[in-house]
């Protein structure tokens, strides 16, 4: 077997006309693994690239055709129909209009040229400043020559050049953009999405180290084996769900040993058998399921809020997590 990621002229059948409605045709023919050695597969995988980057551009020259012809609504229910994920149906929504008036840059990433996240940069970037066919060319040669972190401030400092000085400025544009978001991921995780202006994003990192250190120093003195990627999630929870303290509420180095749990709002909600006098089935209000142990642990610095709900969630009763006394009581005055 041989791959072959060429782009050939369509051959044609007994009655002279082709299976591909006219177009190119491009042949894949897997080829088996075992056997090969590790040059042969160096050279194999830099041809899936190469035919990874045109079925990218081709695809998003669809995508372009597609949302020219029934709305970008519509793109992105398909793209969600693909199995995308909402994330990324939007990013691919994104990526074809960006990449609408940019038709030369399609064309270099379906020649294999550069990689499809080289030509999102760069759509977003004439998204911003918008570049004329000279600077596109110059920057379709810049992307074929570097890697997507060199070619990202190249971008940068061109859409500088091009902005003059009587333009936003670049930083002041990144805080207008500035977004977050946190959606659920694969496997039931929950994935937290920011996009900040360089300064910010240099203070959010500096104040993220400085916790990781401080969790590293704890993990040393405790014998804790989080790995680098455990500590700094629980670095990032600890700087936006807790703040100092000096009264640390555990030894294991979870709360860095110097910090405190700060007030945060989670609703946890849990069945209670009548029969037994027992609770069970405890969860969150998206019906994410949590063991008794973690509710245990939830509900040590929780306000207790009782409430009462039919089997279909109708709520009966809602009371309080603090009893407030009326103004006639605390005052004595009506």
């Amino acid at each position: 077997m041989k791959f072959d990621p060429s782009v050939s002229e369509p051959e044609t059948n007994s009655a002279g006309s082709d299976g591909a409605g006219g177009g190119d045709v491009l042949r894949l023919e897997l080829v088996d693994l075992e056997g090969m050695d590790s040059k042969s597969l160096f050279n194999l995988m830099f041809d899936i690239l190469a035919t990874r980057h045109i079925l990218d551009g081709y695809m998003t020259e669809a995508l372009n055709r597609y949302g020219d012809l029934v709305g970008e609504g519509e793109l992105r229910a398909l793209c969600l129909q693909f199995g995308m994920g909402r994330y990324l149906a939007n990013r691919e929504a994104r990526t074809a209009g960006a990449l609408r008036e940019l038709p030369a840059t399609v064309d270099a990433v379906k020649a294999g040229g550069f990689s499809i996240d080289h030509a999102r940069l760069l759509g977003e970037s004439h998204g911003r400043v918008p570049l004329n066919r000279a600077q596109e060319d110059d920057l379709i040669d810049k992307a074929k020559t570097e890697d997507l972190d060199r070619f990202r401030k190249t971008l940068a400092r061109q859409e500088d050049d091009r902005r003059g000085t009587d333009e936003e400025s670049r930083l002041d544009q990144q805080r207008r953009r500035r977004k977050a978001a946190v959606f659920n991921g694969d496997d039931d995780m929950v994935v937290l999405h920011a996009e900040l202006d360089r300064v910010t994003g240099e203070r959010v990192k500096t104040a993220l180290d400085g916790m990781c250190d401080r969790l590293f120093r704890d993990d040393s003195k405790n014998g804790n084996d989080r790995t680098p990627q455990q500590r700094a999630a629980d670095a990032l929870v600890a700087l936006i769900t807790q703040t100092p303290g000096k009264n640390p509420k555990t030894t294991d180095g979870t709360c860095g040993g110097h910090v405190g749990v700060q007030p945060t709002t989670l609703l946890v909600k849990v069945d209670y058998d009548l029969l037994t006098g027992q609770l069970k089935n405890a969860g969150l209000m998206d019906d994410t399921p949590i063991s008794m142990d973690e509710l245990r642990l939830i509900a040590c610095d929780a306000a207790l809020v009782p409430a009462i709900f039919t089997a279909e969630g109708i709520p009966l009763y809602l009371g309080r997590k603090q009893r407030k006394a009326p103004p006639v009581i605390a005052t004595g005055r009506p």
